[in-house]
């Protein structure tokens, strides 16, 4: 015999049944019981089987021997049986006959023994003469074990989908609660228990109409459809939170189960509409922010060059949107489902930039691919390839982007043959080109190919009539992301940021904007919130150099909207011009118009 197992059996697994199933049954039969699983190891006994629990037959036993029959064998006499004489227990074994039967599942095979022994006279006796009682006992104490089996099997498996359809409804963002066919809540997500903040057992068992205001069971049992996008409001005892809530009716085999209720908070719903707003904007002329005569002008004439395949040259500050204006032009040119490929000259390491413009082949480095790389031109083939600060390119490049410019081919490091390629080039800058072809840091004739339609973005200091309808945007949109309300600027707050010269531009205004949404925990924005650098900017100034606007955010709305008519007429072509350069649509148009009583005074 020998300790410990070489792995876990079937019969472990419901080792605490068969050991009462074993006791049960030697008080009764009046025999000792051995319960030994496909390892050899007993896992349940009577007697002095109980205290074998663990201890593992060698390939000598006579459970070893059914386990290659698998069939049933009675020891009549151990004296006699040749499969007793190579036994290791044979002198210490005071077996006087037994019986053995297999322990076989329909799906898993032999898994182990159920023997009875007789350890006196009158044992043996009643085992020899109702051998074929027992032997049919045996038969059905394994299919009793065998479905105790299948039972924990089952169980087993319920918990593993219980488990996953936990893990599955708790990665889930939206709030899900479920409720049974009498309204009462039985289950809540994670997320739902961060919505309502409150313990899943806090209001696991009571009705849904004590949770939830805006919904009845009344109303749930009368649904023909699913209960899509309504408004709930959940009774907290702080306050009443308003959700947005899809319901869904729960059947099985027809009848109805239940139902389950998803919630969304209407301020993260803000925030995704807004972001999907933002996103469908973002990359068009409509999307760009500006009324001021400047911005307006360059967005025309972007707009009509942007169907030609002519090479734009966009300069300007850091800040004023030189990459918005170059996806603008793709997005309105014929090439709009064609890739755009952005690269940021001055970011990548000059030793890297030919291989990351034009590519490379198979082993032209250490350390290449294998299967070599596009490079940037080849990624933008068909589409538009927006080469950012082309000020910094090295000299070396600059020649090979003329090349491309001139005859619209590339060749890859390590390449042999050139590579023709259909791109459309956009170029930016923020550096005085002119001044370092001056300085011979620049190749004039590639200035020349570049800036066929060259287009000069002014810095926000120039355009400050701008700034009205860029601070009212940046307002509602953070209020939108944050989830906060801001209403207006105070007056002195508005003076400042007006009289600030802003040198980070557009980019500044909006980081400045953000900042003070974040930690202004009010509706109206003072000075205390801005952003350090304009304060200690403006402290160096007099009083009598700042000039006070007082406008709030509603203001700011309204005069941009009188100025925009004003420019473009108050017409219905002139009004759908004037919404599309406000960032709005024509229908938003006229009813801000209505809600702000400018019909009278626009129509003069």
């Amino acid at each position: 015999m020998r300790k410990n197992g070489t792995g876990i059996s079937n019969l472990k697994a419901v080792q605490g049944y068969i050991q009462r199933v074993s006791d049960a049954f030697a008080a009764v039969l009046d025999f000792e019981v051995a319960i030994v699983d496909e390892h050899l190891e007993v896992v349940a006994g009577t007697g002095k089987y109980k205290d074998q629990i663990g201890i593992i037959y060698d390939s000598r036993s006579i459970s070893y021997h059914l386990q290659c029959t698998q069939k049933s064998f009675l020891l009549s006499d151990p004296s006699q049986c040749h499969l007793c004489q190579n036994c290791s227990l044979k002198e210490t074994c005071k077996v006087l006959a037994g019986l053995l039967y297999p322990i076989e599942l329909d799906d898993k095979g032999f898994a182990g023994t159920i023997s009875l022994y007789a350890f006196n006279e009158m044992q043996k006796e009643n085992l020899l003469k109702d051998f074929a009682k027992l032997e049919t006992f045996l038969k059905h104490l394994v299919v009793l074990i065998a479905g105790k089996l299948n039972e924990m099997t089952l169980y087993k498996q319920s918990q593993k989908l219980a488990e996953q359809f936990n893990t599955l409804i708790n990665s889930v963002c939206e709030g899900i609660v479920a409720i049974d066919y009498q309204g009462k809540i039985t289950h809540i997500n994670r997320s739902a228990e961060n919505l309502l903040m409150t313990a899943a057992h806090q209001i696991h068992g009571k009705p849904v109409e004590e949770i939830f205001t805006g919904i009845t069971m009344g109303t749930l049992l009368k649904m023909t459809k699913p209960y899509i996008e309504q408004d709930i409001f959940y009774k907290s005892r702080q306050q009443t939170v308003h959700f947005m809530s899809t319901i869904t009716k729960v059947k099985y085999k027809e009848e109805l189960s239940g139902f389950v209720i998803s919630i969304r908070s209407i301020g993260e719903m803000r925030k995704l509409a807004g972001r999907i707003m933002r996103e469908e904007r973002k990359y068009t002329f409509d999307g760009i922010l500006g009324q001021s005569t400047a911005i307006t002008d360059i967005k025309k004439k972007m707009s009509r060059v942007a169907a030609t395949d002519s090479t734009v040259l966009i300069t300007g500050e850091s800040g004023t949107g030189k990459e918005l204006f170059a996806r603008a032009i793709h997005q309105e040119s014929l090439r709009r489902n064609a890739p755009f490929v952005a690269l940021n000259c001055g970011s990548i390491p000059e030793n890297l930039l030919e291989s990351e413009l034009f590519g490379y082949e198979e082993g032209a480095f250490t350390g290449a691919l294998r299967t070599g790389k596009p490079g940037k031109f080849g990624l933008a083939n068909g589409g538009t390839i927006f080469l950012d600060e082309i000020g910094d390119m090295p000299l070396h490049l600059q020649v090979k982007l003329l090349r491309v410019l001139q005859d619209y081919m590339i060749e890859r490091v390590g390449g042999t043959k050139p590579l023709i390629v259909d791109v459309r080039i956009i170029a930016a800058t923020n550096r005085n080109l002119e001044e370092m072809i001056q300085t011979k840091q620049f190749r004039s004739d590639l200035y020349y190919r570049l800036s066929v339609i060259p287009f000069h973005i002014p810095p926000l200091r120039e355009r400050k009539e701008d700034l009205d309808l860029l601070i009212h945007c940046f307002v509602e949109k953070y209020n939108l992301i944050l989830d906060k309300n801001i209403q207006r600027y105070t007056n002195e707050a508005l003076a400042l940021m007006f009289e600030y010269p802003w040198p980070g531009n557009v980019r500044e205004l909006e980081n400045a904007v953000e900042y003070s949404a974040n930690i202004c925990p009010d509706l109206v924005i003072d000075v205390n919130y801005l952003p350090d650098r304009i304060l200690k900017y403006l402290s160096t100034k007099s009083p009598a150099q700042h000039q006070v606007r007082i406008q709030s955010i509603a203001d700011l709305e309204k005069n941009a909207l009188i100025e925009a008519i004003a420019r473009f007429g108050p017409g219905s072509r002139g009004k759908e011009n004037a919404a599309r350069s406000l960032g709005m649509s024509r229908s938003t148009l006229y009813r801000k118009i209505k809600e702000m009583g400018l019909e009278i005074q626009i129509n003069e």
